[in-house]
């Protein structure tokens, strides 16, 4: 077993009220999504905190993998790989990066403020061992 695991998180900005109608089959959709999710090869954690604020409603995604493979699989795999291709529909472009990625020691689980915290560490510095995505990922710490 790995000593690490991989977390994400991502933030979404609804274009209208989190409880709206607008976004009704978006959650009906995130439901299937994160039933799938439970039962994916490598899942450990999800975590969804909806911030319906008036001005600026915004959707934060938390989850947990044991690879980085394992999530990249679900990610672009399937039917999440599908709800990515029209979530336009439902949210508004991404200010700055709207996800990232940082390794956890195994066992551990990320919070609301760590997320944010990374996120603001990967908008301001760009991908780093701390804070990465995708396209410029960094290998788990040596311990």
């Amino acid at each position: 077993m790995s000593q690490h695991h991989i977390a994400q998180a991502n933030i979404l900005y609804a274009v209208d009220s989190l409880k709206s109608e607008a976004l009704a089959d978006f959650h009906e959709l995130a439901l299937d999504i994160d039933a799938l999710a439970r039962k994916a090869p490598g899942f450990v954690f999800r975590l969804e905190s909806l911030f319906d604020l008036p001005e600026d409603p915004y959707m934060l995604n938390i989850s947990v993998w044991e690879s980085m493979e394992a999530l990249r699989d679900f990610t672009y795999g399937g039917e999440h790989a599908d709800s990515l291709r029209i979530r336009r529909k439902w949210f508004k472009p991404p200010r700055g990066a709207p996800s990232v990625l940082w390794w956890m020691p195994a066992g551990s689980l990320p919070d609301v403020d760590e997320s944010m915290a990374r996120l603001g560490t990967l908008n301001a510095k760009g991908p780093t061992a701390e804070a990465f995505t995708f396209r410029r990922s960094f290998p788990p710490p040596q311990s």
